[in-house]
């Protein structure tokens, strides 16, 4: 009777133990054809950015210089050029909409020749939507644009606003060079959101 119980004993234990282990392999497999489901879909996806008119689509960082700044007219200040009190601007358009997933920019601006001048970063902003950027370092900004508003056609413009501080020790002669002697080198690097936290610099 002893041995008939132990061997019940055993046949249970094996059909637990076999059952698990048919658990373990559906759940893998699932997991498996998941993620490869996912891998799939991204891969057909179309992913097209223009990039003020240049198609940087097989980039995934661009690096470029603006030497083209907008310059507020001022009294006293010839057309086309910066003088201390002066303000301008220039803009980085971002042109998602041939793309199939929502897409993560993110903006860093090199300051070096600024630091060696009275010029200085007022502000960055999207100005086409309002869409929001995050600061994420000193002088770096992240913004994302939703597939969703991507179907509705949106593009993102981020416009820097620059001002030159009046200070009387600065080298007026400085105030003579063309706005498009600036060079302010930027990196633009785009990729895929997959909703991850952007965690916003203090």
């Amino acid at each position: 009777m002893k041995k008939n119980k132990k061997i019940a004993l055993i046949v249970l234990l094996f059909i637990v133990l076999v059952a698990i282990i048919i658990y373990a392999i559906i759940t893998t497999y699932a997991t498996f054809r998941s993620e490869f489901s996912g891998n799939m879909e991204m891969e057909n996806a179309t992913w097209k950015i223009i990039v003020n008119n240049t198609d940087i689509s097989s980039q995934t960082v661009k690096n470029f210089t603006i030497d083209k700044i907008n310059v507020d007219k001022s009294e006293g200040v010839e057309d086309g050029k910066l003088a201390p009190g002066s303000k301008g601007n220039f803009n980085i358009l971002i042109d998602p909409t041939e793309t199939d997933v929502s897409v993560k920019y993110e903006l860093k601006i090199n300051t070096e020749y600024l630091d060696e001048t009275n010029i200085k970063i007022e502000s960055v902003n999207e100005t086409l939507h309002s869409n929001t950027l995050i600061r994420t370092g000193e002088n770096a900004y992240t913004g994302v644009i939703q597939l969703k508003d991507i179907q509705n056609g949106m593009n993102n413009n981020i416009q820097m606003n620059i001002i030159w501080e009046d200070d009387e020790n600065q080298d007026m002669n400085v105030g003579e060079v063309p706005n498009n002697q600036i060079k302010i080198p930027v990196e633009l690097k785009v990729s895929q959101y997959l909703g991850e936290t952007i965690e916003e610099y203090n």
